[in-house]
């Protein structure tokens, strides 16, 4: 074998080997920020029904619309792994002809995650109602008014 042959299948191997090395890099930093966005919007997931959960359970014991009622929620801040403390999210409740609500939350190095449930009423007042996360949440009998 040549000296020159040496070097050349030496170089080709190291070459494979860095490529290697780089898939499994571009690999993992994949399955983390899957992981992460997943992770954040199971939160977003639990936000999203426990306010559907309270409203729909109002809604219910409210069936005539006769009582005067007050829904109380904190809304918990989400956690980023990338990021120390709990994080602000987004929380509407949008009143018009497709009522539902929408948590969501710009993540760094990431789309913006967001999380859509579908809310079953015709509402009155078609205003958007907005909070934060970690905001305590006070909807009335008049923001929830349901049309007849």
């Amino acid at each position: 074998m040549k000296k020159g042959q040496l070097s050349l299948d030496l170089m080709l191997t190291i070459i494979v080997a860095l490529l290697l090395v780089q898939v499994f890099i571009t690999f993992t930093e994949q399955l983390t920020d899957t992981e992460r966005s997943n992770g954040i919007r199971a939160q977003e997931e639990n936000i999203g029904n426990d306010l559907l959960e309270l409203i729909n359970q109002t809604k219910m014991f409210d069936e005539y619309g006769k009582s005067d009622f007050n829904i109380t929620y904190k809304a918990p801040y989400l956690y980023d792994p990338d990021k120390r403390g709990g994080q602000d999210c987004n929380i509407t409740i949008t009143k018009t002809s497709s009522p539902d609500i929408n948590i969501s939350y710009v993540a760094n190095n990431l789309e913006m995650i967001t999380v859509i449930k579908d809310l079953n009423f015709n509402f009155v007042n078609t205003t958007k109602l907005y909070y934060k996360c970690g905001q305590t949440i006070i909807l009335t009998r008049e923001e929830l008014g349901e049309k007849t």
